[in-house]
C-alpha cells in the first residue's frame, strides 16, 4: 500500500509499505478521508514522542472496513467508521482502572508510532470492536473525519467538566479544537460565552457556533478585558489553544470552586504564577481529560451530528486535497494562518 512516509526530521514523501493483517479483534480499513493536525506537524518537524522513521504518518481518518479479524462481532465488511485518534488497548489493567487511555503505562497513541498511520491508502486498527465508532448514513465522511479527534478531544473534556446551566465560559482559542468547544459547551447549556482568538475565520465560526463575545489578544490582557465585561470572572475556563502561559491565565479569569477544562496539548512549560493562584491557596479544579476513546464515545458524538442539523463542524476545513498526491499538501497547510482544517480525500 502507499501513503506519506516520514523519512527524516521535516521530510515526508509518498511510499510504499506492507499491506498489514488483521488479528483476531482488528479491522483492516480502506482510508476514504484523512485529516492534518498540528501534531503531526510537531511530530514530522520536532520529533515529539518520537516518531519511527519509515513508518505512515497521520492518525486522524474515517474509512471502510475492508477485512476483519476472527474475534471481531460488531463491525463486518463494508461498514463506515470513524477512526479514533487515540485507541486504547482495553484489556489491559488501566482499562480495569478506569483510564483505558493510558494503557500499557503511556497515551494509547500509537498512529505513525508503533504502528502505521493514517496518511495512507488502508489502516489497520486495534481492538475494532471496542475502538471505532459506526457513521451513520446522514454524517459525511467530512463532518466525521471531524470527530476522529477535534470534537473528540473537545467534547470528552467538556463531559467531564460540571457546569450548570447558564454559566459563563471562556474558551482559550478558536482552532478546530477550540471551535469545537465553542459548539459544545452552547449545548450543554452555557450563558454566555467568550472566544479568545484573531483568527478571521474563527471568529466567523465562533459566532455562528454560539460564542457571543469574541475577545482579541491584540487588544490587551485578555483576561483584564473578560473580567471588565462580565463583571468579574468566569465559572469555567476551556483551555484549547496556547501556550504554558494561557494556564496560568485561566487561574487568574476563574472564579474560586470554577472549573479549568483543558483540552490543549502543550509544548512548552506549564507555570502558573503564585499571583494568579493566590499563591496555590485558591480552590480551582483542573481537568485535562481530552480525548479518550472508546467506541460507546464516538458513537454518541457521531449521533450528534445525525440528530443536531444546527452545528456542521465540516465548515471548520478550509482546505482540500484529493488522492494520494494530495496528502503532503494537507500536511503542510497546516503551517498556514489561515488554515483551520485541513483534509484529503482518497475516495
Amino acid at each position: 500500500m502507499r501513503g506519506l512516509i516520514l523519512l527524516e526530521q521535516g521530510k515526508v514523501a509518498l511510499g510504499e509499505r506492507p499491506t498489514p493483517r488483521p488479528g483476531p479483534y482488528e479491522a483492516l480499513i480502506r482510508v476514504t478521508a484523512a485529516a492534518a493536525c498540528n501534531t503531526d506537524l510537531e511530530i514530522v518537524e520536532h520529533f515529539i514522542m518520537p516518531p519511527v522513521q519509515g513508518r505512515f504518518i497521520g492518525h486522524e481518518c474515517v474509512g471502510v472496513i475492508e477485512e476483519v479479524g476472527s474475534e471481531v462481532a460488531y463491525f463486518k465488511p463494508g461498514d463506515r467508521v470513524c477512526v479514533p485518534a487515540l485507541t486504547p488497548e482495553w484489556r489491559s489493567i488501566e482499562a480495569q482502572q478506569g483510564w483505558a487511555t493510558f494503557s500499557n503505562g503511556g497515551m494509547s497513541f500509537d498512529w505513525g508510532l508503533m504502528r502505521d498511520g493514517t496518511f495512507a491508502e488502508y489502516v489497520c486498527c486495534r481492538d475494532v470492536d471496542m475502538n471505532c465508532g459506526k457513521i451513520p448514513d446522514e454524517v459525511t465522511d467530512l463532518q466525521a473525519v471531524m470527530v476522529s479527534d477535534m470534537i473528540s478531544t473537545a467534547w470528552n473534556g467538556l463531559d467531564n467538566t460540571h457546569f450548570r446551566l447558564g454559566d459563563n465560559v471562556a474558551v482559550f482559542g478558536i482552532g478546530p479544537v477550540g471551535l469545537c468547544a465553542i459548539a459544545g459547551v452552547r449545548r450543554k447549556g452555557a450563558g454566555r460565552i467568550f472566544a479568545i482568538g484573531t483568527n478571521p475565520k474563527g471568529i466567523e465560526l465562533a459566532l455562528e457556533f454560539g460564542a457571543t463575545d469574541i475577545i482579541s489578544y491584540k487588544e490587551g490582557d485578555v483576561v483584564a478585558q473578560i473580567r471588565e465585561k462580565n463583571g468579574g470572572p468566569v465559572d469555567v475556563s476551556v483551555l484549547a489553544g496556547g501556550n504554558g502561559s494561557t494556564v496560568s491565565q485561566a487561574y487568574r479569569l476563574t472564579r474560586p470552586g470554577g472549573q479549568i477544562c483543558s483540552v490543549n496539548a502543550f509544548y512548552d512549560d506549564v507555570v502558573i504564577s503564585p499571583g494568579d493562584w493566590n499563591s496555590g491557596m485558591e480552590t480551582k479544579q483542573m481537568t485535562g481529560y481530552q480525548n479518550t476513546g472508546g467506541r460507546w464515545m464516538f458513537e454518541r458524538y457521531l449521533n450528534m451530528l445525525k440528530y443536531d442539523k444546527t452545528f456542521d463542524p465540516s465548515k471548520i476545513i478550509t482546505h482540500i486535497n484529493h488522492g494520494l498526491e494530495g496528502l503532503e499538501e494537507t500536511l503542510w497547510n497546516k503551517k498556514k494562518r489561515e488554515c483551520l482544517k485541513s483534509v484529503t480525500i482518497l475516495d
